[in-house]
């Protein structure tokens, strides 16, 4: 198996595969993904659309750690332009919420240690201010369970 390959499927995110990596100093990696959906869905007529018109600039999300280091993952945006309305749209990814420089499952996670730690606590520990700790906490006890149960 491929490098590349062997890292897309460890990372573990549907629809990705790993470019390349980078250390950057002891305790952090950049992961460099990109897309391999072959279509995106346009927002306003909801057809699928194969036209992909521009690639955006980089964005470095927060995601879980890897090998006991901060993971950030490099991921440019895909924008596309619908042939049935021609509206352009960037691309949704099921793995990030839009606005947010963090991916969902780190989001969880976060969120689930702010449950059984202080806020402070997890902030210091995750090199977060206190304030995006609070709002993934506030985010994450929104969100309502499987069973239709919203935390509170």
């Amino acid at each position: 198996m491929v490098e590349s390959e062997l890292l897309s499927e460890l990372l573990g995110i549907p629809n990705v595969r790993v470019s390349h990596y980078e250390k950057v100093g002891q305790q952090q990696l950049t992961v460099y993904i990109e897309s391999t959906s072959p279509a995106g869905v346009c927002p306003e007529c909801e057809q699928l659309s194969l036209n992909v018109h521009q690639i955006g600039e980089v964005q470095l999300l927060r995601d879980l750690p890897i090998w006991n280091r901060r993971c950030y993952l490099g991921y440019a945006p895909r924008r596309f332009k619908c042939k049935n309305c021609e509206h352009t749209f960037v691309e949704r990814v099921s793995w990030r919420e839009s606005g947010l420089d963090y991916t969902v499952r780190y989001a969880a996670s976060v969120y689930q240690r702010t449950r059984q730690e202080p806020l402070a606590q997890v902030a210091q520990a995750e090199g977060l201010s206190e304030a995006i700790v609070q709002g993934i906490f506030e985010r994450g006890a929104k969100k309502p369970l499987l069973d239709g149960v919203t935390l509170r």
